[in-house]
């Protein structure tokens, strides 16, 4: 809750809360705060499937492309370093998403295991105004202009520079788990455990030899993401994949597989409830 009041543009909110003497004073902050990270959570939500949308109609998630550069006026700037976050772990690609507003663009990547992303944009530095950053995570603010043009410059140096099987993804798993396990005292653990990111990223389990309970699902508006319900021998969840949706016949000619995922809470029509987000599918 805290870092959301700095990506909102309220980071001095949360100095106060951290320092007042008023007892009063703390709770109208912590209330303010609170509704702030809800804002924000939305924020990302809505610039992720937008950003996903994108990547489809512009064909930037086909095999052949190495990096994936969005830019739009709307999108938040607090928030898009957390989205290019969510977006690697969909495509695996090194990222940069910009706010392009008022004629000057703001913007943030994320890279992946062994593409050095400061020394990319070094390589791409005159379509830049200026940039800063490390191997794996970079600002940058460019002119709206040149945007189209520093996108194929980054494309073509990944293309040159990044060696073979960079973008083979895998996945590192923190520990197998029963669906039980995900009661509510653990679940505010993990969530201790924010913000994450490249040096902080989401803690990824593993359940093995579950089965379906209930047909699965083709949900969006392409059908392209998978709803199913699980269950293991201590438990039941509900399921979200994202771009999974091809996995359904699958799915139906099987009896157990195991699931990669990361749990979260969903809220929906005033109820909450437990959603495993799922990483990746294997068949047994």
């Amino acid at each position: 809750m805290l870092n959301a009041a700095g990506r909102m543009g309220h980071a001095r909110l949360a100095v106060e809360l951290l320092t007042t003497d008023s007892k009063v004073r703390a709770m109208q902050i912590a209330g303010y705060l609170k509704d702030q990270n809800r804002l924000r959570q939305k924020c990302q939500r809505d610039i992720f499937k937008q950003a996903k949308q994108r990547i489809t109609q512009t064909g930037l998630n086909h095999p052949d492309r190495k990096t994936i550069v969005l830019s739009d006026e709307n999108w938040h700037t607090g928030v898009i370093g957390i989205v290019a976050s969510k977006v690697i772990d969909t495509y695996y690609r090194p990222t940069i998403m910009i706010n392009a507003s008022d004629g000057i663009g703001k913007g943030s990547g994320r890279s992946v295991a062994g593409f050095d992303l400061h020394g990319a944009l070094t390589a791409c530095g005159g379509h830049l105004i200026s940039f800063g950053g490390h191997k794996m995570a970079a600002g940058l603010k460019i002119d709206m202009d040149n945007i189209a043009a520093f996108a194929e410059a980054f494309e073509a140096y990944a293309h040159e520079n990044m060696e073979d099987g960079t973008l083979d993804s895998y996945l590192d798993i923190d520990a197998e788990a029963r669906i039980v396990d995900f009661n509510e005292g653990v679940m505010r653990e993990l969530n201790i455990l924010e913000p994450f990111g490249a040096g902080n990223p989401k803690p990824l389990f593993a359940a093995r030899g579950v089965k379906l309970i209930a047909p699965p699902r083709t949900v969006g508006s392409r059908n392209d993401h998978l709803q199913i319900s699980i269950s293991d021998d201590s438990g039941a969840v509900r399921c979200i994949g994202f771009g999974m949706g091809k996995l359904e016949k699958k799915l139906l000619e099987t009896d157990r597989f195991s699931v990669a995922f990361e749990p979260q809470y969903n809220t929906y029509n005033g109820r909450t409830n437990l959603q495993f987000v799922l990483s990746d599918i294997q068949f047994e």
